[in-house]
This record gives C-alpha cells, structure tokens and sequence, in this order.
C-alpha cells in the first residue's frame, strides 16, 4: 500500500470535494498529523479516510480534526479555495486544538457559500486579526461556534507595526502609575455622533442591554454586535488614535494590542436607571474609557486603593491596567456617555513580557472580576 505524495505548490484549484481534501492534507501538515489513517492512500476509498464522515458519496458533511498536530495558514488562497469547495455539503468542521495560523476567513460566516454549516470550531489554535462582523450577522446562525483560545478580535487590529503619530495627542497627565489621560482624544463632534448612533439603534433594537457583563453588569451596547456605521466608526478612531496611544504609553508594539471587548455605556440619574457601577477589576491587561459628554454632575472613576477619583472632560480618553480595582462614580443629575474598551496585550517579545508582569504586578487589585 502506497500514500500519495503532494507536494503545496503541485496543487492547482479544487475541482471536486476530492481535490480539496488533498489540499486540506497537503497545506496544513497532514504528513505529520496525530491521526491520518488512510488518507491518501491509494486502495482505501475516500469515506474510510479517519476524521471524515460523508453523506451522499463523496460528500463531506463532517470534518473532525482537532488535536491532531494541524499546522499552516487557515487563510492561504489555495486552503480557502478547498473549504469553499467543500462549502456545499459541510454541516460541521471541528480543527480546535492545533497549531493552525493567519486570520479565519470571512467567506465561512457566508450562508450562501456555506449553507449547511452549523458547527465552526476553530478554538484554541495560533489564528489573529480581525474577526470579520459578518461571524455575529450569519443569515443563518451557528448551532456553535468557538473562536476562544486564539488572538482573533472583532475590531480592528495591527496586523504590523505602522508610523502612525500620536504627537496630536500628547501630552498625556498620569495621576498614577499606569494611569493615564489623554485630554484631547477625540472631538466633541466625533463623540456627538457615537452618542446618536447608539441611540438610534438602541431605539430600534429593543433598547439597551443590561445583562452582558456577568459579575458587574452595565447598561451598554456591544459595539461589534451593532456593526454598521457605529462599528466603523469605533474601528476608525482605534485605528487612528486609541491603539498608536495606548502603545505609546505603555511601550507596546502596536501588533501585541487586541480589542477583546467595546461598548458604549450609559449611566443616569433618572428613577430606575444605572447611576453607578460597583468595585471590580476589568478582565484585561488594559483598559480605557472615553468620555462621550458633558452636562452631567458625578460620574467618573475611583481607583479604589489609592484613593483617587478621575473624571476626565468630554472627548478624553482614561487609559489604565485593568487588574487595578477601580469603580463608576454615581451620576447624581443627568446622562453620562462613555466608550469603554478591554484591552489584551499579546506580548511578542521577552522585553514585553517582562513589562507586561511589571504593570500587573504594580497595579495593585482585589475583587471580582468584570467579564
């Protein structure tokens, strides 16, 4: 009995579901996978090929592969290419737990390409960049869908490192250590527009969510979930201010910078309404809030242990270690807007490494945590 050899660059298009099998094999390390029995060899039919399970003949519905040593880019052209092919037929694709790289292509949240998928678990592997929003607006939503375990966020990241000035920016004041303030980060306008944006779609949405933090949970709404123009806008100002600050004042490679979370909050002193949120640690290695208006009296926020109250004008920008316990001021008249964002810092050097268990360490914390 003889395998098949393949080698990448002899791959040409997959004409039949066949073809993208062997590409599948060939791109991601199928010499050296944990489990591999018959695959490509020549007397064994297709369907006896271990991982696989086929409806119709040669038709993939099932392709189980997780914990069986994959490697190689997810989104090679040519890797693409045989899962789209595969597309028609494909109910579950399980590759969690390998050592798989590059960004997870958006065409596998499209309903048209892949009508029959309902199971996408990619959890756990060396995938970053953006998650594309179309994952969250699927015509037709996953049954499951896992992305943990990897470097992949919904909004806008660094995929190398850019020039991009912050000189606009500065100076920043910091009342503590690994406390920061940028007093001019966006415009009031800009903030303005946010401002409107989510209430327009708070309005037409079945109003604000109050249930996504577990611990402290927050009157808000999760940016990447409302998509669109307010989306744009979000990874806009993060592309142009937000992340080039936040890796100038903790001395960052802009590429070790991920947004694991962002949301517009609202608190009020109205009857029945969020005035306030309790002490808690942020579930980040950074995090930043950015004050959206004026014409409120209180809010802010207490960073619990040194006893200190920071409460930044309309437009600026709080930047601080989320292991440090801090807390929301009450609003005691009027409506305070703010956009809030959890930070993960991907260290990509032992130097950053070594900074990042610093700011932890400095950054004293006790208390549940906000996630």
């Amino acid at each position: 009995t003889k395998k098949r050899k393949l080698s990448i660059s002899s791959l040409s298009p997959p004409q039949t579901q066949m073809d993208a099998l062997k590409i599948v094999y060939a791109s991601l390390g199928g010499p050296e996978w944990t489990r591999q029995n018959n695959w490509l060899f020549n007397d064994h039919d297709s369907c006896e090929w271990q991982g696989i399970t086929f409806i119709k003949g040669d038709n993939v519905k099932v392709l189980e592969l997780s914990q069986n040593n994959l490697r190689g880019r997810l989104d090679e052209p040519i890797v693409v290419d045989a899962f789209v092919k595969l597309g028609s037929s494909l109910e579950q694709l399980w590759i969690s737990e390998n050592a798989i790289t590059g960004t997870l292509p958006p065409v596998f949240a499209d309903s048209q390409v892949f009508p029959r998928l309902t199971i996408l678990d990619v959890g756990s592997n060396q995938l970053r960049g953006s998650l594309h929003p179309a994952f969250s607006k699927r015509a037709t939503p996953f049954n499951y869908l896992d992305t943990s375990g990897n470097q992949l966020t919904s909004y806008f990241r660094y995929t190398e490192e850019s020039s991009n000035s912050v000189d606009h920016l500065l100076p920043t004041n910091s009342p503590l250590p690994h406390v920061h303030v940028a007093p001019s980060l966006l415009t009031k306008k800009q903030c303005t527009h946010l401002i409107n944006l989510a209430i327009q779609y708070a309005e037409s949405n079945g109003g604000w969510m109050m249930d996504r933090h577990k611990a402290y949970k927050t009157t808000d709404l999760d940016m990447a979930q409302c998509g669109g123009e307010i989306l744009d806008a979000c990874n806009d100002h993060l592309r142009t201010s937000i992340l080039p600050l936040l890796a100038n004042l903790f001395q960052f490679p802009l590429v070790d910078l991920a947004i694991e979370d962002l949301f517009l909050a609202k608190y009020s002193s109205a009857k029945g309404e969020q005035r306030m949120l309790s002490k808690h640690t942020d579930d980040s290695e950074l995090s930043f809030v950015i004050t959206l208006n004026d014409g409120f009296k209180g809010g802010g926020t207490a960073f619990i242990d040194d006893d200190n109250i920071v409460a930044p004008n309309c437009g600026a920008g709080l930047f601080f270690c989320g292991h440090r316990l801090h807390s929301g001021m009450e609003v005691v008249e009027g409506e305070r807007y703010i956009l809030a964002g959890f930070v993960r810092v991907y260290p990509s050097t032992p130097e950053g490494v070594a900074r990042l268990d610093c700011i932890l360490k400095e950054s004293k914390g006790s208390g549940e945590t906000d996630a």
